[in-house]
């Protein structure tokens, strides 16, 4: 309806009356004026209404998923009808509702265009936008923090990160950060929606996305409390201006629906075209047309010149495990008993303790405690009253119990590898020699150097292998990992996770004394321990479904243990690994696999890595060395 309003008004305007002549005129020569510039083909126009190349055909298309975003039935498609049909809606007639005119729903466009076309405001009808000035007036947007909640090792949704932009007032408010707005873009997700249906749909866009904009306090909770991971804030160099005109676009696509995709057009992109239009030219969202890792976007708006201070806020857990490394052994065990002993405050062993040991190690079981609380599904948790109990008599202490902050990382989230990367190797399958070209989009495994990463953390997307066997002149598809997630968290007596992992794709197998291909999921399972800074050990159960026109009825299973040995430091990184699988279908057999793999970091996005593996089952031995060169980018 609001499109063919405005459709009648453009025609009414470009026909004058004796009645409009006045303001018909006006209009047309701002129509002029604005194909005289052509604004409509400016970088500032088209971050306005999101336009993009579309993938096929010769145009733009916008991102904007909504028909309430555009004025001209074309607008989505054609920019320069687009801004025709703006200028035109800026002159509607006031309604009772003034908030929902154009001046008032549009902010952003109607401030560009009117620094753009010098539009005198005279002219126009005086929409009241009661409800938009209020809200600005509300957040008074002084200065923007660009926030990085990195990745969290157990937690597949936030494997990937997530950005945020904080909005600073500009006022004394700035001075307490945590009473500032955050301003975030998400996915509104179901939340009867299991694991698969929730990739499934954050692959094809079957969420709607949408901002908010919520108190930061409540953003670091969520983020760095409940969810563990650590925060980076970086100071955006954007002027006062520019963050008003962000906030004015903020309030247009408020309301707006804009298809969530998980690989390309999330939280990340979707912040980018907003400091897209806060600084015309800076054209951050187009640099990421395949995929939009958050920390490949953080890169880019430090490489755009955006950064000021660069602030770090470890999370709970990270502050807790660094608070627990600063203790003895005979003071974790005393820590442990006080957590699960409600007395053990009472004990003599304790009493004996210095008034400033025991006031760090209550705080520190009160926290201890506090995290397994809020990690418990109990609505009423049995335990709150012992967490009561020591905070009570934490009070009692006139003693200092000051821990040392934990270090900042040498290494920020968004300074690792790059997410990208190509390969190129030499190896000997067997009696064969091959040449193998891989790609994969990203993310990161668990040999890829760890610098900015979680150690133990694996994430890898559509990461395809491609052989070619020059005694038999072939090419052949050795795997193509559709996903492949692996999460090695290791355990100690005060934090027990578990390790997981899952593996879906295409990779080769020996059935019957033949290498097939089939499409296969596997699923693991276990526990991971921290043996020294650099030696990681874990257990697995795996369990394997796998389907192939070659197998009995078309599908083959199997379970069995693996067990991994990780060594990680700044110049090598190592994997030793053992598996089995029994087979219990058809002819019920086992197979086993024994590798190593060392990878060596070169130049700063370069590698090499040296692989070695022994596969045995009835009738087959199987020998394979490979040196593979990586290049990240």
């Amino acid at each position: 309806m609001t499109r063919i309003l405005v459709t009648l008004l453009l025609l009414l305007f470009l026909l004058p009356t004796n009645s409009h002549a006045l303001e018909n005129s006006y209009l047309t020569t701002l129509i002029t004026k604005s194909q005289q510039q052509q604004l409509a083909l400016t970088p500032g126009w088209q971050s306005l209404i999101h336009y993009r190349s579309a993938l096929t055909g010769n145009h733009l298309l916008s991102e904007a998923d909504d028909d309430n975003f555009f004025f001209s039935v074309d607008g989505n498609k054609n920019p320069a009808l687009e801004l025709e049909a703006t200028l035109a809606a800026l002159f509607s007639p006031l309604t009772d509702n003034g908030d929902e005119h154009p001046q008032c729903r549009f902010p952003a466009r109607f401030h560009w265009l009117q620094q753009q076309l010098n539009i005198d405001t005279e002219k126009l009808p005086q929409a009241p936008c009661d409800e938009f000035n209020q809200w600005l007036e509300t957040i008074n947007p002084g200065s923007a923090t660009l926030v990085f909640p990195a990745a969290y090792l157990n937690s597949p949704s936030s494997m990937f990160g997530h950005t945020l932009l904080r909005i600073n007032p500009a006022d004394k408010r700035s001075e307490t950060p945590l009473v500032s707005y955050a301003l975030n873009y998400a996915a509104q997700v179901n939340d009867h929606d299991n694991g698969f249906i929730f990739a499934y749909k954050g692959i094809v866009g079957g969420y709607p996305g949408s901002f908010a904009l919520v108190p930061y306090y409540e953003k670091i909770k969520e983020y760095s409390d409940m969810e563990n991971r650590n925060i980076w804030e970086y100071q955006l160099n954007l002027t006062q201006s520019e963050v008003t005109q962000l906030m004015r676009h903020a309030w247009e696509v408020s309301k707006i629906r804009f298809d969530y995709y998980f690989f390309d057009e999330n939280c990340s992109y979707r912040l980018l075209a907003l400091l897209d239009v806060a600084r015309s030219g800076l054209n951050l969202a187009e640099q990421f047309s395949i995929t939009a890792i958050p920390a490949d976007t953080v890169r880019a708006v430090e490489q755009a010149g955006l950064f000021g201070d660069v602030h770090y806020r470890p999370s709970a857990t990270t502050t807790l495990n660094h608070r627990l490394d600063l203790l003895n052994q005979q003071q974790r065990q005393q820590l442990l008993t006080l957590i699960n002993d409600e007395s053990a405050q009472q004990h003599l062993s304790f009493l004996a303790l210095e008034a400033s040991q025991q006031a760090r190690l209550l705080e520190l079981a009160y926290d201890l405690l506090l995290y397994r609380i809020r990690g418990s599904s109990e609505k009423r948790d049995t335990r709150t009253g012992h967490a009561y109990q020591l905070l009570a008599q934490r009070s009692q202490l006139d003693a200092s119990a000051q821990w040392p902050e934990p270090p900042t990382p040498r290494v920020r989230a968004e300074q690792g590898h790059l997410s990208s990367r190509a390969a190129f190797s030499f190896g000997r399958s067997d009696k064969n020699t091959f040449a193998a070209l891989r790609f994969r989009p990203s993310y990161h495994d668990i040999l890829d150097p760890a610098k900015g990463y979680s150690v133990g953390m694996q994430i890898n997307f559509f990461d395809l292998n491609l052989r070619y066997y020059t005694q038999e002149q072939r090419f052949e598809i050795e795997e193509w990992k559709i996903i492949n997630i692996l999460s090695l968290s290791p355990r100690n007596e005060f934090f027990q996770p578990i390790s997981w992992g899952v593996d879906f794709g295409f990779q080769r197998q020996w059935f019957k004394g033949e290498r097939v291909l089939p499409l296969q999921v596997t699923m693991d399972a276990g526990v991971s321990y921290r043996l020294t800074p650099h030696w990681q050990a874990n257990g697995m159960a795996q369990l394997q479904l796998a389907t192939h026109r070659d197998f009995d009825n078309n599908i083959n299973s199997g379970l069995g243990p693996a067990l991994n040995l990780l060594y990680h430091s700044d110049q090598l990184h190592s994997l030793l690994s053992a598996k089995m699988m029994y087979f219990p279908q058809g002819d019920q057999y086992q197979a086993w696999e024994f590798s190593w793999a060392l990878n060596i970091p070169l130049k700063e996005q370069q590698g090499l890595r040296l692989s070695a593996k022994h596969q045995q089952q009835p009738g087959v031995r199987f020998n394979q060395v490979e040196l593979m060169w990586q290049w990240y980018f």
